[in-house]
């Protein structure tokens, strides 16, 4: 088994397929060798059949090319380890999808855990861009989804657990609760979480404290440190140059909260492991 520590390793990484991303696989392949990664993962926006939320993830269509693209930058890794996979947003209508069919026919090697829609109270999913999560029902509606995501089984990691902040401002009563049901199910389910990099890299929000980041928020982090948790951080990267470009703040997040990062294992069968 190969072991790996965190600055060694980024598996939250985009290309031109979401549309709102630019560069091909192989730029980010290029430009992670150049930054010292010896292990990345691909994990564009998961498309789904129908095509839901096309608006920022690649068609169901432009599937095998993507595949094939990871495919053939792992045919040119040299000493990298490349790994295939998803950003996923979970949905009850596609858990057979995700499992079935990425996971299964497909082989991709890993799903990360992402909730960029929620369950409204009458089960309808609702995007976060277009309804912000700015008041209490909505933050407990993306808790809810959140948590469901983690027990499912199917994902490596959950990605930007924190991306609530992003329009809920406050660190109240609510967030703080919230916070604490998403750590306590990471916990119970052994699920690593994510310090993102993309919100560090993201125009910044002024609360009633003063100006911070959308997400990470050193509140919800300060909270983590009370919970048996694997943390990681990855740069979400949606240009190949931003690879590295908020990894120190991250670490500064982490610093603060007295939290240490998982390693990564790669076992006999090529699996990637979080610790």
């Amino acid at each position: 088994m190969d072991f790996f520590m965190q600055d060694e390793v980024n598996l939250h990484t985009h290309c031109k397929y979401c549309r709102h991303a630019v560069g091909e696989v192989q730029d980010y392949v290029d430009e992670a060798r150049k930054d010292g990664i010896k292990v990345l993962g691909m994990s564009d926006h998961c498309p789904v059949p129908d095509d839901r939320w096309h608006s920022a993830r690649m068609f169901y269509s432009e599937l095998d090319s993507y595949q094939k693209d990871c495919e053939n930058a792992i045919g040119n890794a040299g000493d990298m380890h490349i790994f295939r996979g998803f950003e996923t947003d979970y949905h009850r209508d596609y858990v057979s999808y995700y499992r079935d069919e990425l996971l299964g026919e497909r082989g991709f090697d890993y799903l990360l855990l992402a909730v960029h829609n929620y369950y409204a109270p009458d089960g309808i999913d609702i995007m976060i861009p277009e309804c912000p999560i700015n008041d209490r029902g909505a933050l407990h509606a993306y808790t809810k989804t959140l948590i469901e995501g983690m027990q499912s089984g199917l994902f490596l990691y959950a990605v930007h657990p924190d991306l609530f902040a992003a329009s809920y401002l406050e660190w109240d009563a609510e967030a703080k609760a919230c916070s604490r049901d998403i750590l306590a199910c990471a916990e119970s389910v052994h699920m690593p979480i994510e310090i993102n990099g993309q919100g560090i890299r993201a125009k910044k929000v002024v609360s009633s404290s003063g100006e911070r980041y959308r997400y990470p928020i050193q509140e919800f982090w300060n909270l983590a440190a009370e919970y048996d948790v694997p943390i990681v951080t990855a740069a979400d990267c949606h240009k190949p140059e931003d690879m590295l470009t908020s990894r120190a703040a991250c670490k500064t997040i982490a610093a603060k909260a007295n939290l240490t990062f998982a390693r990564y294992a790669i076992d006999e069968n090529g699996n990637i492991i979080i610790q």
